[in-house]
Order: C-alpha cells, then sequence, then structure tokens
C-alpha cells in the first residue's frame, strides 16, 4: 500500500515545530547601490576563454572606503573609477576597491578583464560540430564569466554586447538593439535590459539556431528557437507555448514585467531548465516529435521556468531558506498550467503523487521544514506548491489571486522573505495566518492528514483512493471494482491504478482483466502493462505484441524487452519490426535494440560488427549525455568496452554535467577492479586531455 494511503489510514504523525526566525537579510554591501552594469565581450571557443570589459554605475548610500566586485580567478587588466586608475586588490574571488567614496555621489566603475571559466560559463560542441556556448548562473555563479555580484539582493540593469562569429546566433537577456560588423568574420550583438535583476540570472546562448516568433496577448514577442535539423519537431516541442504564457499571465493578475520572452534549447544543460531573465535556457532532451511528446513533453518545465519570471525573476527571495517563495510558486504555477490543458484530475493525481513523495519521508524522518536553508528539492518545490494550494483554500480563490497580485507589485524589481508575503495575505484575507505558517511552512512534518481532508473534496480524488484502499484484497474480492474501472471512457490514473493492483497476478480472473484494459486502447493504461509485466503468459501474447505499434517510445521499449526474454523464438522477428525505431533523444530504444541484435542467435550475424560498433559510437562527446549513459551502461553489461569507449568514459568522468560524470566515475571505478581495464587505462593515458590524464593517474594510484 502507498505510504501516503498507508499512513491516513492508521496513524498520525507526530508534529515537531521548527521556529523559524524571518529576519531580513541585507545587502552584502547596504552603503552602495549599484545602477546599471554594461558589459562588452568577446568569446573565444577555441581556448574556453572569455575577454572584455564591464562598466558599473553606482551611487554612494553612506560614506564608504570599499567596494568590492566579486571574479572568480579572473586576470584582471585594470581597474578605474571615474576614468583614473583605482587602488585594488584581487585575491582571485573578489576585486576590491579602495577609495573615499562620499554619500550622495554617483561613480563609474570600469573593469578590463579575461576568464578561463570552470563553471557557469560552458564551450561544447553541438550534434553536428558546431560551436555551442551557454550559460548557467544559479548555484554557479556568473561571476566566473563576469566581475559580478554573488548577492542576489544587489539588483543591477545589465546590457550585454557580445562578439562572435557572424554565421552563429548569440542570445542573450533584454531586447536585441543592433548588429554590428566587426570585421569579415566577427559581429557584435548588443542587448539592452530595462529593468534590474541579479546577477546569477544573466545569460547567454551562442550557437547555430533558428526560430520562431508568436506573441502573446499582451504584446509580448515569444521567440522560440530550435536546431535548424529540428524544425520538424517545433510543433512538439513547444506545444501550447502561447497558450501557457497567455493562461499565467492572466492568472498571476500581474502583466509580464520582461521586454520579450526566449526560450532555447542547448546541448548537456545542468537542469531540465533555468528561468534566467526573460531567457528560459533548457535542456534539449525536452526537445521531442509527436510521439515522445506522449510520454516526456516540455509543457511542465516550460510552464515552471515561465512562472520564475515573476517568482523569482521579479520578485527574488533574501536567502536559501526562503526558496519556496520561488521554488514552491513556480511548481505550483506550473501544475495550474497543466490542469489547463490536462484538466483537474491531472492536477489532483499529480498533487496526491506529491503528497505521498512528503508523506514517505516523513515516515523515514527525511523531512525538512519548508523554512530550512538546507531542506530538499522535493521540500522547496513540491511541500511549497502543498503550501500554496493549502493557502488558497484557506483563503479562497479571489484572495487568493488578490493576495499574490498585491505582493508582487509591492515588491517588484525586489528581494523578499516568508514574512513579506504572510504580511499581504493576512491584510488582504483578514485572517490570522500563525497557525496555517506552523502548520504549512514551519513544521517538520509533511502534514498528511489535512493534505488529504483537502484532496478529499475532490470527486475524482475520492474514486482514486476508493480504488486505492483495495490493494490489499485479494483478486477474487475486488474483481468486479477493478473491471468497473476499466469500463467505458477510462481515466488515465484509475486505469494505471488497475493495473497495478493485477501485477503478478496470472488466474484466468485476472487474465480476462487484463484482456479488458488491452481493449481500452488507453495510451497510460496500455503502458502501465508494458512496464509491469515482466512474465507474459501466452494467452496475452498476441495483445502484448500490439504494444510495439503503440504511440509511445517508453511502451515500445518495454514491450521490445519483455517479449524478447518470454518468447526466445520470436526474437528475431520482434527485432525486425522494431529495427527502425529510435526513441526518445537518449535513443532508448535503438540502444535496447543493439544490445538485443548482438545477443540473439543467429540474428544478421554478419552484421554484428556494425552493431557493435553502432553502439560504442554512442559513447562519444558528439551525442547527449542521456544516450552515452544508455551506451555505457550496456557495454558494461556486455563486458565489450573498446579503447575509444574506454577514453570517453573519462571524458564523461570529467564531464561539466554532475549527474553524467558521477555516473561514469561509477563505472570507472568498476572497471578499476579487474587488472585487465587497469592495463588498457595505462596504455590509453597518453591520448587524453591533462585533465582527464590527471583524473585517472588518481584513479591509478595505490592509496
Amino acid at each position: 500500500m502507498k505510504q501516503f494511503l498507508t499512513f491516513l489510514i492508521i496513524s498520525i504523525y507526530s508534529i515537531a515545530i521548527v521556529k523559524a526566525s524571518d529576519t531580513y537579510i541585507e545587502k552584502e554591501q547596504p552603503a552602495i547601490d549599484f545602477l546599471t552594469g554594461k558589459a562588452s565581450i568577446s568569446l573565444d571557443a577555441k581556448n574556453k576563454k572569455v575577454t572584455g570589459t564591464v562598466t558599473y554605475t553606482m551611487t554612494v548610500e553612506e560614506p564608504t572606503e570599499t567596494v568590492f566586485i566579486d571574479a572568480q580567478k579572473m586576470v584582471i587588466h585594470s581597474v578605474t573609477l571615474d576614468g583614473v586608475k583605482a587602488n585594488y586588490s584581487y585575491d582571485d574571488k573578489k576585486i576590491r576597491i579602495t577609495n573615499s567614496l562620499k554619500k550622495g555621489k554617483q561613480y563609474t566603475l570600469k573593469i578590463q578583464y579575461e576568464a578561463q571559466p570552470q563553471k557557469a560559463l560552458y564551450f561544447l560542441k553541438d550534434y553536428q560540430g558546431n560551436d555551442q556556448i551557454w550559460t548557467q548562473g544559479q548555484g554557479k555563479y556568473s561571476s566566473n564569466w563576469i566581475p559580478s555580484f554573488d548577492d542576489m539582493n544587489e539588483k543591477v540593469i545589465f546590457d550585454l554586447t557580445i562578439r562572435y562569429h557572424k554565421d552563429y546566433e548569440v542570445i542573450a537577456n533584454g531586447k536585441l538593439q543592433k548588429k554590428e560588423m566587426i570585421n569579415d568574420s566577427i559581429q557584435s550583438w548588443t542587448y539592452d535590459m530595462k529593468d534590474p535583476m541579479s546577477s546569477y540570472l544573466l545569460a547567454m546562448v551562442v550557437g547555430k539556431y533558428d526560430k520562431i516568433v508568436e506573441t502573446s496577448k499582451s504584446g509580448i514577442p515569444l521567440e522560440m528557437y530550435y536546431y535548424p535539423a529540428d524544425k520538424d519537431m517545433f510543433e512538439s516541442t513547444y506545444a501550447h507555448s502561447t497558450r501557457i504564457f497567455n493562461f499565467l499571465e492572466e492568472t498571476i493578475g500581474v502583466p509580464f514585467p520582461w521586454q520579450n520572452y526566449k526560450q532555447i534549447p542547448v546541448k548537456d544543460f545542468l537542469y531540465a531548465g533555468m528561468e534566467n531573465t526573460g531567457t528560459t535556457i533548457f535542456s534539449d532532451a525536452f526537445v521531442v516529435d509527436e510521439v515522445a511528446y506522449q510520454d516526456r513533453n516540455y509543457i511542465n518545465v516550460n510552464a515552471h521556468e515561465l512562472a520564475h519570471q515573476w517568482f523569482g525573476d521579479l520578485v527574488t527571495e533574501t536567502e536559501g531558506k526562503h526558496h519556496w517563495l520561488q521554488e514552491g510558486f513556480a511548481t505550483y504555477y506550473a501544475l495550474l498550467a497543466e490542469k489547463e490543458i490536462f484538466g483537474s484530475d491531472h492536477f489532483y493525481y499529480k498533487l496526491y503523487e506529491s503528497a505521498e513523495q512528503l508523506t514517505a519521508a516523513s515516515e523515514k524522518k527525511e523531512a525538512t521544514s519548508l523554512l530550512d536553508a538546507k531542506a530538499t528539492s522535493l521540500t522547496f518545490y513540491q511541500r511549497g506548491a502543498w503550501a500554496l494550494f493549502a493557502l488558497e483554500n484557506e483563503i479562497g480563490a479571489t484572495n487568493f489571486k488578490i493576495a499574490i497580485n498585491n505582493y508582487l507589485e509591492t515588491h517588484r524589481f525586489k528581494n523578499v522573505n516568508t514574512d513579506d508575503f504572510i504580511t499581504i495575505v493576512e491584510e488582504v484575507s483578514g485572517k490570522d495566518m500563525s497557525l496555517y505558517r506552523k502548520l504549512w511552512l514551519e513544521q517538520v512534518a509533511f502534514p498528511s492528514q489535512e493534505a488529504l481532508e483537502i484532496l478529499a473534496q475532490i470527486p475524482f480524488i475520492k474514486n482514486y483512493l476508493s480504488l486505492a484502499k483495495e490493494r490489499t484484497q485479494p483478486l477474487a474480492g475486488k474483481w468486479g471494482t477493478l473491471a468497473r474501472g476499466l469500463d467505458g471512457l477510462v481515466n488515465d490514473f484509475i486505469g494505471q491504478e488497475v493495473i497495478y493492483q493485477l501485477q503478478g497476478e496470472t488466474s484466468p480472473e485476472a487474465i480476462a482483466l487484463y484482456d479488458k484494459a488491452f481493449d481500452t486502447d488507453n495510451l497510460i493504461v496500455r503502458q502501465t502493462i508494458g512496464t509491469t509485466m515482466n512474465t507474459i503468459p501466452k494467452s496475452l501474447k498476441k495483445q502484448f505484441e500490439s504494444l510495439l505499434s503503440d504511440a509511445s517510445y517508453a511502451t515500445k521499449e518495454a514491450a521490445l524487452y519483455h517479449l524478447w526474454v518470454n518468447f526466445p523464438n520470436d526474437r528475431a522477428s520482434y527485432l525486425d519490426q522494431t529495427k527502425d525505431v529510435i526513441g526518445f533523444s537518449d535513443k532508448n530504444v535503438r540502444t535496447l535494440w543493439l544490445v538485443l541484435a548482438l545477443s540473439t542467435k543467429g540474428y544478421h550475424i554478419d552484421k554484428h560488427q556494425d552493431f557493435y560498433s553502432e553502439l560504442s559510437a554512442y559513447t562519444s562527446p558528439a551525442y547527449h549525455f542521456s544516450t552515452r549513459e544508455n551506451a555505457f551502461s550496456y557495454l558494461e553489461s556486455l563486458g565489450a568496452f573498446s579503447d575509444a569507449s574506454l577514453a570517453y568514459l573519462i571524458e564523461g568522468a570529467t564531464h561539466h554535467n554532475w549527474r553524467f560524470r558521477n555516473f561514469c566515475r561509477k563505472i570507472v571505478d568498476n572497471l578499476l577492479k579487474d587488472s585487465k581495464y587497469q592495463k588498457k587505462y595505462v596504455a590509453l593515458k597518453d591520448r587524453l586531455s591533462e585533465k582527464q590524464q590527471a583524473f585517472l593517474e588518481r584513479k591509478l594510484t595505490p592509496k
């Protein structure tokens, strides 16, 4: 039985209250107000270097002798104050200018620098071998590529001028003001911002892109970029984008705060997406065709990052303990956008799902207060969304919308803490929110009972919970209930629950229900059968084989594997049927197919070397890291690494994406337990880069 349901039926969790302090965190440099930042930079992809100047205007609020700018491991060529060489020191972290600055006076600070960033700015090659450059400031600090401010409480109006080869697109925050040719090959792009933002939201992307521009109801240009080779996937990737924009603008009730909105997919991104001011960068794993859209679309990430343009960009947290004001809000409004597109059952089921996860974390004593700066993503995102759902339920939809409007308008272009939000909620609703705050924001354990009481008001959830309570019952006692769940136009989540409760059942009664489930033609129900039925009864073979034709790459992958395992005599037939299916961007179906083809006795023996070469090639940096993960996993299971794939594995172990890097390091550690691979790596070491050699040397050196 799922944890949330079990918890609600048999126990009430003990409540632990954490007293949180919402003391306002002042700027690191309260004596200085930085107003504008104008940067002019050149990018050198070959040497992964940035050179340029940045000029700040600032006013002095109180007399001070020191002002500093964050700058990580740069070469500082000059620093001037009002055109005169400034007294400064630099420790590879901060540029400290020591001049007497007078109250009420405005100064101009100019810094000339160069940098070879180790993070926050990444130089890659795209899938065609073209340069691709992109930034990620949150959690990494933009001060790695431009002297700026790690303090998110320092908001500045930034304008960027970027120089690069004319054959590329250069995209950054703000409105493109002009493009100018510098010489025969180099062009400059100048982008203008009208309002202030935190430095971590600075962004730029360089690459080979085309774009389509649509316009919102309110007249905001919506620029949607794509790789030229992916033109046919534009519609399925950006499905409902303009609708989402219009919905959020209307639902939030505050006009979109920036001049335009851009969305750009990039290779090997660190996260799903990032809400840079007016300029969302997202993983190109969400570039999908019509089939992949059914399983892995961009809708939620699209809406989440767009919601951040208000919650995070327009109003920004003062410090980490108030991170829910960004992530919880973006998560909740993304759910509301999904409700608009996929319906209310989807919305309430997602809330139910997250409540289960939060309850499980509480039972394992892994829960934290929502106001804990070290809270998990589950807490900041999902519990934060639940806190807003509960708040709207408590004060009513009208008061909730007014409170959100007042909160954003009162604190626009400023930094906020939880008290700022709760104060406005109390003013609008006329209610004392202290009990709400203790329960939903400060309490360590997730308030599961209260969550159920809210959800139980929803007819769909009532029906779902009624079915879920049957999980512990024998099939004979619930057969009719399960059968009714598959009647008529089957609800995705009800039908899925029926299949979960059938898992492992092979009786004639179960087979009859599976027959009924197959006949629903519900994509989710059929996918659930494909992914949960490890042993396929012969009486269901024909129906199971039909899953190979479903419009779902997740279903095709699961069906191919389970059919191949269960019916050895038909393996060649299944492989022939799926030989042209690639799958998601990670080539999930194709990589599985190659392994099964290599493992099928007598199947195209003359092509086995080609199959192996293709699988091994997918470990190359030319592919997305998720494709490489699949290929590395399969090669490890086959025990069949080539010299090239071994070298690529070390490249992966030093990759900028930490998830992929850790994945590769685990495989390296496993391989190096075998003396055969130790010898191979000793022989390969000289073919690697200095960075990769240093990593491998550490691994080969006995501890």
